[in-house]
């Protein structure tokens, strides 16, 4: 470092005497002696002093000349260079590098005790209490004796606690004598520190400390585990010590050795070399057992080895998962490890609540036999499939999978040739926290069950699960109906289910209804049709009832009656999407009409994948205009959204219908009010998985006008195939063909709009009896891309193939970003770009 040649010289050397006034040698922490079983020890630390002088002072040739008198500091041995030069003297506590006056004193209390300062506990296990008196007479020891090592030597401990060197007879106060004691207690390097007086008659009283080592290990070998890698537990077993950096083995983060400065004064060079007056904080890493770099290194187990396999027992068992995991370990006198681990077999599944006839359906459902490794994530998934093929039934609180129910100790025993064998301890369990409201089922809200208010319902009683189940009460469903169209303008209302559970899986029966009012906002009419406006704002209903047979693989069978605004375009946009879009800005890509009548259903779902149903249709069709104006937060000024005409009057339909779904699940409910010929009965999975996924529905509907001998048919075939090249890439390809003859209008085919030739206008091309439209998108990770190509038929010919292209940001298995462009003679550079809430392929 460069200094100004006008600063004061006698003030530079103040300074540098300053520096060398707080400079105290490094004690050296030492390392494992190299005995067999432990660690090579390194050099001392003092090598690393690039003075070689006390103090660690480097003089400069004329440092005599600019040399100051050393401070009181310097005389209680943090001398430096130029004192040594100067033949000062100094006592026999400085030439052992321990003050003793009141300033040194001072200092070393000012030092933190280190280790581990929280861990009270752990200190008081291991430190036996010390009495500083005989007789009411207070005893000051003049000497500290350490006794009982093995691997460690005297210095390296003595270092290590800031303790006086041997052979030191400066009295001890209690309060530093408790200090160090403390910090032996807190090294984790002792499983006792036990102090003892040694009071002679005439000679000096010596505090003689007996100290018992942890464990020394020198390899280790994990037997036992089958799905968890042997290596990441070990480095549960032996994790990085505190203060190792991971970036580099080799250097101490947290152990501020040493700092040496070198200062150049008009081309004189001089070199101050700075340490820390206080003990280090923790051990040297080069002591312990530890992993590093994948790799065992030999040396003691910090805090002791029962300690380091209960914590990571306890780890395999909170964090991995593994509830009934045990282990066994043995140590050899020569410091080999052997660890054998059990992974946690069931030796059986009691079903509790149920008949036994039921219990065993239980059992099968949850797919958990005895013999099975029991993970915490097994049981989570066993409750799922149980409430999903066994609805009819649900589990109940009982005291559950919490681990601080089942403590679990790690016990030693030693034996006469110094092996220690290990074991695992089960700990007495607590007492149950179950409730006793909820079993009584007392108040109104036992009533009925709500999915959020369901308990995991298994216990642990050794290594036997215990299922609680017992009979669902009805449950009631309300969703909100937010409906906003061009011909309803806003319409709120509610959707609910009221669903009867038969305990013995008989007959299960439902109640369905909904209904939505749209309201009078925003000045919202029909021009110059008073009566068509109080004819469209009608109250929209829909009820019905179903049952479910299990015994005849009946999914539902039942009738519903309704008279609301219906719409053939789910298949393209989803509800909301629709709503939101309608609402926004005047775009909800649907055409809308008045359907009043009946239906009757029956549907059977013979495999978990399989459904073929059957429907019959009575209604009676309206054609609705859309209101003036736009009841939109955006483009309130542009016309209203065009609302499709249809065939009016009475029609009789049979519908038949098969489909497919590869992810679907056992037992899930199928079917809703809003029922249509182009979208399915069975709900959509959502969730990406990495197996392939196919789903598809076809629907042949056979009808008649009410008064009109023309028939007419129509036929619809939707397929789609998912292909995951990774967890967050795939390939996903739609097909949908559908055609008929002399369909109503409201039945006929078109193409253009989302999820129905992207990037043209909705149902540019209309009026067909046949289309034919297929989609290939690719995603990796959140971004994808897609290609939409499809063909109408009308008027006795097809048009040309239409391509539809772009890109798309996903948030999500469902919410996602769109912009698409068409690649005809309309394209445009700007595209339709659209932010969407529901996947309806």
């Amino acid at each position: 470092m460069l200094l100004p040649l006008r600063m004061n010289r006698i003030l530079l050397c103040l300074c540098f005497v300053s520096l060398a006034a707080f400079a105290q040698p490094v004690g050296d922490g030492g390392t494992l002696p190299p005995a067999a079983g432990a660690p090579t020890a390194p050099s001392p630390e003092g090598a690393r002093s690039g003075a070689g002088t006390p103090g660690g002072v480097e003089r400069p040739d004329d440092g005599a000349r600019d040399g100051e008198a050393p401070d009181d500091d310097v005389r209680d041995g943090h001398a430096s260079g130029d004192s040594a030069r100067d033949g000062e003297d100094s006592d026999d506590d400085a030439r052992d590098g321990h003050a003793s006056d009141e300033k040194g004193s001072l200092r070393r209390e000012a030092c933190p005790d280190g280790f581990d300062d929280d861990e009270d506990s752990a200190t008081s296990s291991v430190l036996a209490p010390l009495r500083l008196d005989v007789d009411g007479k207070m005893l000051a020891p003049t000497g500290l004796e350490l006794v009982g090592l093995q691997h460690l030597t005297d210095g390296q401990v003595r270092s290590l606690v800031g303790a006086p060197a041997a052979g030191s007879t400066r009295p001890l106060s209690p309060d530093e004598t408790q200090t160090l004691l403390r910090r032996l207690a807190r090294t984790g390097l002792f499983a006792r520190v036990e102090p003892r007086l040694r009071v002679s008659e005439q000679g000096p009283t010596l505090l003689e400390v007996a100290l018992e080592e942890n464990p020394t290990v020198t390899s280790v070998e994990v037997q036992g585990l089958q799905d968890l890698p042997p290596h990441e537990w070990t480095e549960a077993l032996f994790p990085r010590p505190p203060g190792a950096s991971a970036a580099d083995d080799d250097d101490d983060d947290d152990a501020l050795e040493e700092f040496v400065a070198t200062f150049r004064v008009q081309g004189r060079r001089a070199t101050v070399s700075v340490s820390d007056p206080c003990p280090p904080l923790r051990p040297p890493r080069e002591w312990l057992a530890r992993m590093e770099q994948g790799a065992f290194r030999p040396g003691i187990v910090l805090g002791g080895l029962d300690a380091a396999l209960e914590r990571a027992l306890k780890d395999l068992r909170d964090d991995d998962g593994y509830l009934l995991a045990t282990l066994s370990a043995t140590l050899s006198s020569a410091g080999q490890l052997v660890v054998t681990v059990d992974e946690g077999r069931l030796e059986a599944v009691d079903v509790k609540g149920v008949e036994p006839e039921m219990a065993a359906r239980v059992r099968e459902a949850l797919g958990l036999a005895p013999g099975d490794v029991f993970l915490r994530s097994d049981a989570r998934r066993a409750v799922e499939r149980l409430e999903s093929r066994l609805r009819f039934l649900r589990t109940v609180d009982g005291e559950g999978l919490r681990e601080a129910d089942r403590g679990v100790r790690v016990i030693e025993a030693r034996e006469a040739d110094g092996t220690r064998r290990y074991r695992t301890q089960e700990q007495e369990r607590r007492a149950s926290r179950r409730r006793e409201q909820e079993e009584s089922g007392a108040g109104w809200r036992h009533l009925f069950s709500w999915d959020d208010e369901r308990g995991e319902g298994l216990t642990l009683e050794g290594r036997r699960l215990v299922v609680h189940v017992r009979p669902r009460p009805p449950d009631l469903s309300v969703a909100l109906l937010p409906v906003h169209t061009q011909v309803t303008g806003f319409a709120p209302g509610l959707e609910a289910g009221l669903r009867f559970w038969d305990p013995k899986d008989r007959v299960h029966a439902t109640l369905d209804a909904a209904f939505f009012v749209p309201l009078r906002l925003g000045g919202q009419r029909l021009p110059d049709d008073p009566e068509g406006t109080r004819r469209q704002r009608r109250v929209n209903l829909l009820g019905g009832a179903k049952l479910q047979v299990p015994a005849l693989a009946l999914a539902e069978v039942g009738a519903q009656a309704h008279d609301f605004t219906d719409t053939a375009d789910r298949w393209r946009l989803g509800d909301i999407d629709s709503y939101v879009y309608s609402f926004l800005i005047n775009r909800p890509d649907r055409d809308y009409f008045r359907r009043k009548g009946f239906a009757a259903f029956a549907t059977w779902r013979w495999a978990r994948s399989w459904l073929a149903g059957a429907e019959f249709r009575g209604d009676t069709y309206e054609s609705l205009q859309p209101f003036t104006p736009p009841l939109s937060l955006f483009r309130r000024d542009s016309p209203a959204f065009p609302n499709a005409p249809v065939s009016e009057g009475r029609f009789h339909s049979v519908l038949v219908r098969a489909e497919y779904d590869s992810k679907a699940k056992p037992g899930t409910p199928v079917g809703s009010l809003f029922r249509t010929p182009e979208t399915s009965l069975l709900p959509r999975e959502a969730h990406r998985t990495r197996e392939p996924a196919l789903r598809g529905l076809v629907t042949l509907e056979v009808g008649q006008q009410v008064g009109v001998d023309t028939r007419f048919w129509k036929l619809v075939g939707d397929a789609v195939l998912d292909l995951p090249v990774n967890w967050h890439s795939g390939l996903s390809v739609r097909l949908r063909v559908a055609g008929g003859q002399d369909l109503p209008l409201q039945k006929q085919e078109a193409l253009g709009g989302w999820s129905a030739l992207r990037g043209f206008g909705f149902k540019d091309f209309r009026g067909g009896d046949a289309s034919v439209l297929g989609s290939a998108e690719y995603r990796w990770q959140a971004f994808g891309i897609f290609a939409d190509l499809g063909a109408v038929h009308a008027a006795s010919d097809w048009t040309d193939p239409r391509l539809g292209v772009g890109g798309s940001f996903h948030l999500g298995d469902e919410v996602r970003v769109e912009a698409a462009w068409r690649t005809d003679e309309k394209a445009r550079a700007t595209p339709e770009a659209r932010l969407l809430f529901v996947r309806t392929f």
